[in-house]
């Protein structure tokens, strides 16, 4: 699983999807995960499928990569699959429906990783949270821990993998609840072992919470036409 996991990495290729604004990028990622869950009717969701396609086709990378980031969610969509089927076999097309709705959210989600970098994550994420400021939030620590929480699932299943191989060389059998607890516990102390150590990191490095980016960010042509062509595809889909 956690070989071909590749969510939370950014591969670089000279393409349109990667050259646009990250504010957009990001907005754009919750406009779509929005519509995902809105549209119902079948032929919008065909029409919403093949918009997604031609994204992925835009970003230049190999669909293979998309593909390896949905293993480490299979047994997920086999689950819903099963509920469906022993619960409610008569709905079994909202069971598929629903399992293409997560599928789509993945890959979504797969799509901002895949082409922003971690640094413009947290720029884009500083710039459009600083509204809050009103509130009390602090910008820095919103896209900080936004852009941790990214990074930490990739690390989350490479210590689960290597974990389960060292207690497998141990002989540990995994259908004994035993065995589960003692990966679960193990797992858990690598993951606080590993926000101590990023903690301690960040203090070495006198992090300071009220620092804002003074990254200029304006946005250029294609990033207008970006807008338009999303606020058409909202409307026609919606």
């Amino acid at each position: 699983m956690a070989k071909g996991l590749s969510f939370g990495q950014y591969v670089h290729k000279d393409s349109l999807i990667h050259s646009l604004d990250c504010r957009l990028k990001i907005i754009y990622t919750v406009i779509l995960s929005i519509l995902v869950f809105a549209i119902k009717d079948i032929s919008k969701i065909l029409l919403f499928t093949i918009c997604i396609f031609i994204i992925i086709i835009l970003t230049k990378i190999d669909f293979k990569s998309y593909i390896k980031n949905l293993r480490a969610f299979y047994s997920l969509f086999v689950f819903i699959l099963l509920m469906y089927l022993i619960f409610s076999r008569n709905n079994l097309n909202q069971g598929l429906i629903a399992i293409w709705r997560f599928w789509i959210l993945i890959t979504i989600s797969t799509i901002l990783t895949f082409s922003t970098t971690i640094s413009s994550l947290i720029i884009g994420i500083d710039k459009l949270s600083r509204p809050l400021k009103v509130f009390g939030f602090k910008p820095r620590n919103i896209a900080l821990l936004i852009s941790m929480a990214i990074r930490f699932v990739p690390v989350m299943f490479i210590k689960m993998e290597r974990t389960k191989e060292a207690m497998l060389s141990r002989l540990a059998n995994f259908r004994r609840l035993k065995s589960i607890k003692s990966l679960i516990f193990v797992l858990l102390e690598k993951m606080l072992k590993s926000a101590s150590n990023l903690s301690d990191a960040l203090q070495s490095r006198l992090y300071n919470e009220n620092v804002e980016s003074q990254k200029v960010l304006k946005l250029k042509l294609y990033d207008y036409l970006s807008l338009a062509i999303v606020i058409f595809l909202v409307i026609v889909i919606y």
